[in-house]
C-alpha cells in the first residue's frame, strides 16, 4: 500500500490486498442505488444485492481499521421509491396491488421508501462495530436548509422533503482512539462546536461527479478523531476512503497534514482526484514560497 495515493479498482478487491489494522479513520459515502450516473458503477440493482455489497464493505473496513479506529459513513436515512427503477418491485415496502395515479395515468404497484441509512447503522452493529452518536448533516445554513426536491405530495398524503443526511459513526474494538490525551472538558476538546450532533454545511455541486460531499465533512472528522498529541510512540495516522470519487476525503487529509489512501472503480474519477491532490500540493508549495 503506497501512502498518499488513489488507485483505480473495486473497493473490495483493493481492501482485500490491504494489511490488517492499517488505517485510523475511514470516511466514505457509497452509492445509494438510486440511478445516478457514476459511469462504471452500477447504481441500479436489486436491493438484496446492494445490501449484500454494503455488508461486505463494512466487514472489509472493520478488518483494516486499527483498534479504536473510526468508521464514518455518509448516507441518507431513507430514499424515495423510484417508479423508473429497473428493480422497483424489490423496494422494501412495494405493494403490488396498490393503485395510484401518476401524470394522469392510473397505475398499479407502488413503494414508498428504502431505509438505507437506518439499515446501515444497525448492520454496523451486527458486524461488530461499537456504535457512536451519529451526526445529522443539514444541507444549508441554520434556518435555511436546502431541499433536494419540490415534490411534496398532497394534503391527504404529504411527503417530507429531504434536507439532511446522516454521518453514521462507529469504532472498532473500543470507543477511544489513539493519540489523544484522554483529558476532559472544554479546554481539551478543541473542536467543541463540532461535537454537536447537527452540522449545518451547504452541499457541493460538481460538473464532474454526480454526488460529491463537502470538504468540510472529512475536515471536521479528521480533526475530531485523528490526534497525535500525546507522547506515545504511535504510527502516523492514515485516512482511507473506499469510494473516493473526486477525492474530497484525500484533499481534506492532505490539507491537514495527514496521510491518505483511497480507491475508486471509475478511472475518470481517479484521474480527477489525483489532479485535485496535485493542485492542493502546488498551492501549498506556493504558500510556503510566499512565506
Amino acid at each position: 500500500m503506497e501512502l498518499d495515493t488513489i488507485v483505480c479498482g473495486d473497493c473490495l478487491d483493493v481492501m482485500r490486498d490491504m494489511p490488517n489494522e492499517c488505517v485510523d479513520l475511514i470516511v466514505t459515502s457509497p452509492h445509494y442505488n438510486c440511478r445516478k450516473d457514476y459511469g462504471t458503477i452500477n447504481d441500479e440493482m436489486p436491493w438484496n444485492e446492494w445490501y449484500q455489497h454494503i455488508h461486505n464493505v463494512l466487514i472489509s473496513c472493520y478488518r483494516i481499521l486499527r483498534e479504536g479506529g473510526i468508521l464514518a459513513v455518509i448516507l441518507p436515512g431513507v430514499i424515495r421509491w423510484q417508479p423508473e427503477h429497473a428493480y422497483q418491485d424489490t423496494w422494501q415496502d412495494f405493494d403490488s396491488d396498490y393503485e395510484f395515479r401518476r401524470n394522469g395515468k392510473q397505475l398499479k404497484g407502488r413503494g414508498r421508501i428504502e431505509t438505507i441509512g437506518f439499515w446501515a447503522f444497525q448492520e454496523m452493529s451486527q458486524v461488530g462495530y461499537k456504535i457512536r452518536e451519529p451526526v445529522i448533516w443539514v444541507k444549508g445554513s441554520e434556518g435555511n436548509a436546502i431541499c433536494s426536491g419540490y415534490a411534496m405530495g398532497c394534503d391527504s398524503d404529504p411527503r417530507m422533503r429531504p434536507v439532511h443526511e446522516f454521518i453514521l459513526l462507529a469504532s472498532k474494538g473500543r470507543w477511544y482512539h489513539d493519540g489523544g490525551t484522554g483529558r476532559r472538558g472544554e479546554a481539551y476538546v478543541a473542536e467543541m462546536d463540532d461535537t454537536k450532533d447537527v452540522w449545518f454545511i451547504s452541499p457541493t455541486n460538481s460538473r464532474t461527479h454526480p454526488a460529491p460531499f463537502p470538504e468540510e465533512i472529512p475536515d471536521r472528522l479528521i480533526r475530531l478523531f485523528v490526534h497525535r498529541v500525546n507522547t506515545q510512540p504511535l504510527p502516523e495516522p492514515i485516512i482511507f476512503d473506499p469510494y473516493m470519487g473526486s477525492g474530497t476525503t484525500a484533499v481534506a487529509a492532505f490539507k491537514l497534514g495527514r496521510h491518505f489512501y483511497g480507491c475508486d472503480i471509475n478511472p475518470e474519477y481517479v484521474k480527477l482526484a489525483n489532479e485535485r491532490i496535485e493542485k492542493a500540493r502546488l498551492e501549498t508549495s506556493q504558500m510556503e514560497l510566499d512565506l
